[in-house]
């Protein structure tokens, strides 16, 4: 949902998108938040980083941000994750803090969270950790419930009252609407005193150069001209989804030759391969050789061993052309087609970013081999497609799973 109504009526929102923006000019700045307002809400909230960069969020509520209030009451920490379950359901309140911005907030149902949290097992973290009441989220490994490694938790409380009532309403997180944000902020309203300031230099000016007549006139200033189609280009600036995929299936036959030990499960995502594998007689010794040998991370937890390896992909040279999304798709239909016929992909809802769409496309995967999800990644090339993740099971050599892509294009 947008938001969380409190019992005092009082809306904590979730945002509907959250960004950074690097601005150098306050125009630049009220043209790029008109511009996003129109795909993402007409409330806002607007803080200053530093001199050129902006924290903006969008919402078509207004209200409270969660993440934030909840955040700012912790006092701020660097890495944090707070989780709360609502009286009387099967859902929690779950933010999640990373590097001092938020990453996710919001309810979720309790048996969701786990999902959420297992990506961080593959990162260095160094978490803060609060909850409150019947959540699955625990210190140490319990039956259905999630834990952190020891390394990645800086602090564990577990709190004897809930956050969520009494977090205080903060004017700073509070989402208005986007003129009323930025009159208040002195963008796109008449400087009075500034332009006070430029009379007096002006006038300071004009004695300066009636003593120094021969100084040469001052350059003119510089206009920045901002792309509509960066963040398209700063998308498509990351690995070929061809190459990420040959990647994957190299690793895949990597894994299957391991001496006692069978491959059951490969997920990938961002960069990092984590396999699940089950001994076939084989002894953690044989698997710590396998290992140290092949440059790869044994990790033993409560539902499994696996093998965690990153594939340090090389990201693709900048684009300069803009393709259309809706041909992008049918070019991927006929091409895949070719290798796995039948109806085995699904298209997700379209999402605009600015002037352009992203498509998230998924494509199922039934009882192939190796060699056939090479071929799947070679369709990709040259096209305006992201690789989102790979989740396979691997039995007696065939691999059943999907491929989540993003397609974007106008």
């Amino acid at each position: 949902m947008p938001y969380i109504t409190r019992e005092d009526g009082e809306h904590f929102v979730i945002p509907s998108y959250r960004d950074v923006l690097t601005v150098r000019q306050k125009n630049q700045l009220k043209k790029e938040v008109l511009l996003l307002s129109k795909s993402y809400g007409d409330y806002i909230t607007l803080q200053k980083k530093n001199n050129t960069q902006y924290e903006v969020a969008f919402s078509p509520d207004t209200g409270y941000l969660l993440g934030e209030s909840i955040w700012h009451y912790f006092k701020k920490p660097l890495d944090m994750i707070y989780c709360e379950a609502i009286p009387n359901t099967t859902e929690a309140i779950l933010v999640i803090v990373k590097a001092g911005s938020v990453y996710l907030d919001g309810s979720f149902p309790l048996d969701s969270i786990p999902e959420e949290l297992i990506i961080f097992l593959t990162q260095q973290n160094n978490f803060e950790i609060y909850t409150y009441g019947e959540v699955p989220i625990s210190k140490e490994p319990v039956a259905d419930k999630f834990s952190f490694d020891t390394n990645s938790v800086k602090s564990f409380t577990v709190l004897d009252k809930p956050v969520f009532p009494v977090v205080p309403l903060l004017k700073i997180y509070q989402l208005k609407l986007v003129d009323t944000v930025l009159k208040e902020q002195g963008i796109g309203v008449l400087p009075i005193r500034q332009i006070v300031m430029v009379i007096a230099f002006l006038g300071l000016g004009y004695l300066a150069y009636s003593w120094l007549t021969s100084a040469p006139p001052p350059p003119p200033p510089t206009v920045e001209v901002v792309d509509p189609y960066q963040a398209y280009y700063e998308k498509l600036t990351s690995p070929a989804p061809e190459n990420e995929i040959y990647s994957i299936d190299q690793t895949v036959n990597q894994l299957m030759q391991i001496s006692g030990w069978r491959l059951t499960e490969v997920d990938y995502q961002g960069g990092t391969v984590v396999a699940k594998v089950l001994s076939n007689g084989g002894t953690m010794a044989d698997l710590y050789a396998f290992a140290d040998a092949n440059k790869l991370t044994v990790m033993i937890q409560e539902n499994g061993i696996s093998l965690i390896k990153s594939l340090n992909s090389v990201n693709r040279p900048r684009t300069h052309t803009i393709y259309s999304a809706q041909k992008v798709l049918a070019a991927i239909i006929d091409r895949v087609g070719t290798i796995v016929p039948g109806n085995n992909m699904t298209l997700g809802s379209s999402v605009k970013t600015g002037v352009f769409l992203t498509a998230p496309l998924t494509i199922a995967l039934d009882k192939i081999s190796t060699p056939v999800l090479n071929l799947i990644g070679q369709q990709f090339a040259g096209l305006p497609v992201v690789l989102n993740t790979v989740q396979i099971a691997i039995d007696n050599g065939t691999i059943t799973g999907t491929i989540k892509l993003d397609v974007v294009g106008n």
